[in-house]
């Protein structure tokens, strides 16, 4: 039996075992008031501090609202804030919180709601891999590093509903960066009188559009708008996440008419790509493979850039039928500081040639290497096919490993492999997003490496105008890609949707951020 006929026959078993399974939940596409989705794993958590998957964040961005908020055309509008302003600097911002704003159990939202977000997540003891995001606050890397007490970071209440940020640097984009649900507000007395269970089902107060109803953890999870809903025709009131790791098995659920809008495998394109109901949305996102210079043999750099030239990515994208579009650069398409020739290009010579003086010549003494990976049909494709590769072009072996999403991600944290699929979509439209996450001190950095010119470029970056930023970042990455070489870029994502015509009001952007609260499910004629 061929592989995907296998892989088909399995989501056939799974489908047929999901609707016996006693967690598995009822509902179907025919209720109008429900909207019935899929994620491939549980959210890893529900505390917007520390939450740095996707998972996660599709059930909080539901749950919660920052200050700002991005439109369908990425444009920062108003969330919880109704208008802000700042100084001719761009490095003082007063942001006003609309009087309306309320959380679940009816408590107004406070200025210091934010202020305490904003500290608990640069605290060192909230351990959050997000803290530098926030790094461009006056003294925030100072209390951070422990080396500064709270009072002296540029967060301060002026008012009930006035938050006045100070930054360390002009940044006129900055309120972009609080559309990130890792700095909407916090209620610290919920979380201190139950530290370890105020963000389940039935405790956990968020002040977005939907509240958390229940969580049966690797089934489903459900969410029931929080106020009522006086338009006409009325938005949906429910939303199931159904928790279904296959992607094969989630289409056959959608055709079954169990879940409303699917997203489809960029290996299994083929079968839609002349179906009305597909969009194709680019992302900003780039995948690729993380080297960490702690283990060995990643810490000999000529074993690195051998790895980084021995990747044929043009024929990887023919293995995914151009579904999923080859990349050379960490920062992606549709950013400046965009270049193609970024990374190292595909040179099985140049390869063989770097391996041999990183001391193992033709692959010869090569030690065990484990790629490591999340599980998932389209993440396993991948490794499987550079498994081969760098045995066809390097000669050498190595091993395969998926693990299950939250085990993967808490791996990273607390024994990084040598080798392992990275992969990450915009914050904000702006190429910073994925180059700090190299930077020295990053959280989400767990490679080992730092370079003080890579940091130099993104400080000075932080300051320049437009066509000076994309300079700096192109210099930036090209000492990440070439000297560093800790990373491999490989694909940049696109979103491939189902959406059926009765679906109304739901829009999908380039950072992968969903509208969910505007829906409305019309009845089929």
């Amino acid at each position: 039996m061929g592989p995907y006929l296998r892989i088909f026959s399995l989501a056939l078993l799974l489908s047929s075992l999901l609707a016996c399974s006693p967690h598995f939940h009822p509902v179907t596409r025919g209720n109008l008031h429900d909207l019935v989705l899929a994620l491939p794993d549980d959210p890893a958590t529900l505390d917007w501090n520390k939450a740095t998957d996707g998972n996660s964040f599709e059930v909080i961005t539901n749950l919660m609202q920052g200050l700002t908020r991005f439109d369908r055309d990425q444009r920062v509008v108003p969330g919880d804030a109704d208008h802000w302003s700042s100084d001719s600097t761009a490095t003082v911002f007063l942001f006003h919180i609309r009087p309306s704003a309320r959380w679940s159990d009816g408590t107004p939202v406070l200025a210091s709601h934010y202020r305490d977000s904003f500290l608990r997540l640069l605290a060192p003891s909230t351990a959050s891999p997000y803290a530098y995001y926030l790094f461009d606050i006056q003294n925030a890397q100072c209390y951070a590093s422990g080396q500064c007490p709270d009072s002296a970071v540029g967060v301060k209440v002026l008012g009930p509903r006035t938050l006045q940020v100070t930054l360390s640097h002009p940044m006129r984009s900055f309120p972009s960066l609080l559309t990130n649900a890792i700095t909407d507000p916090v209620r610290l007395d919920l979380i201190r009188a139950d530290p370890d269970h105020w963000s389940d089902p039935g405790r956990l107060v968020g002040n977005g559009p939907f509240s958390l109803l229940s969580w049966h953890h690797d089934a489903y999870l459900e969410l029931v708008r929080r106020l009522p809903d006086s338009s006409v025709p009325p938005r949906i009131s429910r939303i199931v996440f159904l928790v279904i790791p296959e992607p094969v098995t989630q289409l056959t659920l959608f055709e079954q008419h169990r879940l409303d809008i699917e997203g489809i495998p960029s290996f299994y394109i083929g079968k839609y790509k002349n179906s009305p109901l597909l969009q194709r949305i680019p992302q900003l996102s780039t995948i690729y493979y993380s080297m960490n210079i702690n283990r060995a043999p990643f810490d000999n750099v000529h074993v690195r850039r051998a790895f980084a030239m021995a990747v044929d990515r043009v024929r990887l994208e023919k293995i995914f039928l151009s579904a999923l579009p080859s990349l050379s650069s960490f920062i992606p398409r549709g950013l400046p500081g965009y270049d193609p020739d970024a990374a190292y290009p595909y040179d099985p010579e140049g390869a063989r040639r770097e391996l041999a003086a990183g001391g193992f010549p033709q692959g010869r003494g090569f030690p065990k290497v484990t790629l490591v990976f999340p599980e998932g049909t389209q993440s396993r494709i991948m490794a499987s096919y550079m498994q081969q590769n760098f045995k066809d072009v390097l000669g050498v072996s190595i091993s395969l490993r998926s693990m299950e999403w939250k085990a993967y991600l808490a791996g990273l944290d607390s024994h990084t492999p040598a080798f392992y699929q990275s992969g990450w979509i915009a914050d904000y439209p702006d190429a910073m997003t994925f180059l700090s996450l190299m930077r020295s001190g990053s959280g989400n950095n767990r490679t080992g490496w730092s370079d003080p010119a890579f940091d130099r470029l993104l400080d000075r970056a932080m300051q320049a105008n437009d066509s000076e930023k994309a300079v700096l970042y192109d210099e930036a990455q090209k000492i990440l890609l070439r000297r560093g070489v800790v990373a491999i870029p490989l694909s940049q994502g696109v979103t491939n949707l189902l959406v059926p015509p009765d679906i109304k009001g739901y829009w999908h952007n380039a950072m992968g951020m969903d509208n969910l609260s505007d829906v409305r499910k019309i009845p089929r004629g």
